[in-house]
């Protein structure tokens, strides 16, 4: 009985999880596309002609694009932050030097590390924490703790402890919503970008759109730190909780 139920809330999470992205672009673009493009408060349908169902499965298919634009934006930012570091690493053992030994250069370079998808991993298996869970395993006849990465050492103390899925799956719930929430609007900014060198307008352009626009811009960054957070707080939850 107890797998059933967890296998239902798991199915309720992955439901949910694609559903609410995909509602949010489908709200989003009924906002700022044109009524030639958009039918106006119909989110982008016409329900005379379709059954209302429609815009649950709509969604669920648009909250799987987001997902895989999602996964395509960090393999990207990952990419473009190791070259930064790469580069700066480079520097810092040339004649150049200088352009990255000052305190200004090396913070920048520090918040740029940080926002690589794996930056947490470090911070977490140099952690006495972590320390702490590999003696446990071992205490626990566990063979081999030291050659295991953290996600093992992780997986097994989730098998350990199932009450900690919840906690779990909250968190990580938490991080993918910011996560979709930040691919959603970087969606917009580049829609509106392009809109600027093509003939055909297909985004509204009143003064409140653009200041909508805008203030998508700013809160990007945002929504990537909240993800971090919590993202950090699902992966290492398991390793603090010992049992």
């Amino acid at each position: 009985m107890g797998d059933a139920l967890k296998s239902v809330k798991e199915f309720i999470w992955d439901i949910v999880g694609y559903l609410i992205p995909g509602f949010l672009l489908i709200i989003v673009l009924n906002l700022i596309l044109i009524p030639k493009i958009g039918i106006e408060n119909k989110f982008l349908f016409d329900w005379k002609a379709v059954e209302n169902y429609v815009i649950i499965v709509i969604s669920y298919v648009f909250g799987y694009v987001i997902y895989s634009v999602t996964i395509f934006k960090i393999k990207v930012q990952n990419y473009i932050i190791d070259v930064i570091v790469n580069a700066c690493d480079w520097l810092d053992n040339s004649w150049f030097e200088f352009i990255v030994s000052n305190k200004l250069a090396k913070y920048l370079i520090n918040l740029i590390k940080s926002k690589h998808s794996e930056s947490w991993k470090k911070n977490a298996t140099d952690s006495s924490t972590f320390k702490a869970a590999k003696d446990f395993l071992k205490n626990n006849n566990y063979s081999e703790v030291d050659g295991m990465k953290f996600n093992e050492i992780r997986n097994i103390l989730m098998s350990r402890n199932p009450d900690m899925d919840q906690k779990v799956y909250t968190f990580m719930f938490r991080s993918s919503l910011f996560d979709h929430i930040s691919t959603i609007s970087i969606i917009i900014c580049f829609l509106a970008l392009v809109q600027l060198f093509v003939e055909f307008k297909f985004l509204k352009t009143d003064f409140i759109f653009k200041v909508f626009y805008c203030i998508v811009i700013l809160i990007i960054p945002l929504l990537g730190n909240s993800k971090r957070i919590f993202y950090s707080i699902a992966q290492r939850l398991p390793i603090s909780n010992l049992k």
